[in-house]
């Protein structure tokens, strides 16, 4: 019987995953086995509600302690989460040491623990990778246990691992199994970039970004998302979970009396499918939003390259009372004849053009003349991709009228969006 410590870390992911990356790059020079193991109190919510939180703590402390005192090398063991903790095993003599490892862990930790009087059951789940030699980096390092950990979650074990390379695509592989049932159980995220009018710095509204955390400290780029997705034939499932998630959040902040737009993104292969239209006039009655409050992003390369369907598409679309947007300006080639003919309200410029923007460079007249074209045809303008406010001015100056970029503000969870618009100054009049 053992009692708890009473010492418990804060969550410090990024000391983590400084570590990991540490270690994996001396196992590069020296060619050695490295292990991670992710250790999750998985009925943690059930001792704080039968026995309150400050058992919950105790039995975290206990946890921690255990582990440390199983470590004899520093930076090893760390909290990554409410009820995670990450234990790095650096310098393995042979890939079955993890086992012995686990075996250790899993026993120390399902020793009778007493708190105030009371027996306390943990109830233990371990995520198992090995990197050998160097193979992976510390994301995909992580990802493998976090897949392990997933199966275990699933299973009567404590552990099931994915404890060997399968190869170079094992990362892929890994993400195209749990895509499905992470968009099924509702698991990914919704960012939001602020829109602003360069002329006045007002908010025009805000582009929704998909964002899949695979991990504590490992997220998914939108682009792999989006590819899986296509993959598995699963592009209009996730299209339809980011709209209706993006209105749903509208509502809810206006109730809160933020009144904003959104926009989203369409891949190509979802702007050829006929049920896309139904699926914008579903969500907007569902949640019972103004048409004009909902923009639609497509790739420029999405419209040009199929013509016929994508003008046909983007014309219903338009007709219905959506914005459209053309994303990625100035990469798909397309003419000026092809813009006398598409349906839509702004083009997005790509952040590439705005590359010296600041001086009287070849650029800026580029710049300059998509301004022009842009009015010519009716179309409002915004740039991608402000970093400075050297750019800023600039563009402001030579009359873009709006605005994303991380100078103004990154991507942020829809809590940090609110708080945002909250405390932004009042607008000069």
């Amino acid at each position: 019987m053992t009692e708890p410590s009473d010492q418990l870390p804060e969550i410090d992911r990024q000391a983590f995953l400084d570590s990991l990356s540490t270690y994996i790059q001396k196992d590069i020079s020296e060619q050695g086995i490295l292990g991670l193991l992710l250790i999750d109190n998985i009925n943690l919510a059930k001792i704080n509600h039968s026995y309150g939180f400050a058992s919950g703590d105790q039995a975290l402390q206990h946890c921690y302690s255990q582990l440390i005192s199983i470590s004899r090398m520093p930076d090893t063991v760390f909290r990554i989460g409410d009820h995670r903790f990450a234990f790095i095993l650096p310098d393995l003599k042979s890939p079955a040491f993890i086992s012995l490892a686990f075996n250790k862990i899993e026993a120390v930790l399902k020793e009778e623990l007493i708190i105030d009087k009371r027996r306390i059951d943990l109830d233990i789940r371990i995520g198992i990778a090995l990197n050998q030699a160097a193979e992976f980096d510390a994301e995909k390092t992580i990802l493998i246990a976090e897949e392990s950990l997933d199966q275990a979650k699933n299973s009567e074990k404590a552990a099931l691992g994915l404890t060997q390379s399968k190869g170079g695509d094992q990362k892929t592989q890994m993400l195209e199994k749990m895509f499905a049932k992470r968009l099924k159980d509702n698991e990914f995220k919704l960012y939001y970039q602020p829109k602003i009018n360069l002329q006045n710095s007002e908010v025009e509204g805000a582009e929704a970004l998909l964002r899949w955390q695979i991990a504590e400290t490992t997220f998914v780029s939108p682009q792999v998302a989006v590819e899986i997705a296509e993959k598995k034939g699963l592009s209009l499932e996730l299209t339809k979970w980011v709209i209706h998630t993006a209105i749903r959040q509208l509502k809810d902040w206006e109730k809160q009396g933020l009144l904003v737009s959104v926009s989203v993104n369409v891949s190509a292969n979802v702007m050829q499918d006929p049920e896309l239209l139904a699926l914008v006039q579903d969500s907007l009655a569902i949640w019972g939003l103004d048409k004009f409050r909902l923009t639609l992003e497509i790739t420029e390369s999405a419209v040009i390259d199929d013509k016929k369907t994508g003008f046909t598409t983007l014309l219903k679309l338009k007709q219905l009372g959506v914005g459209i947007s053309i994303d990625d300006f100035g990469t798909g080639y397309s003419s000026l004849f092809d813009f006398n003919d598409i349906p839509a309200n702004e083009i997005k410029i790509d952040k590439r053009f705005l590359l010296n923007t600041t001086e009287d460079s070849q650029n800026q007249e580029i710049f300059k003349i998509i301004i022009k074209i842009a009015r010519l045809f009716g179309l409002d303008l915004v740039a991608e991709g402000i970093e400075s406010q050297e750019v800023y001015d600039s563009l402001r100056k030579i009359g873009c009228a709006y605005g994303q970029g991380y100078h103004m503000s990154r991507p942020l969870p829809a809590d940090k969006f609110f708080e945002f618009m909250q405390n932004r100054p009042p607008t000069p009049r």
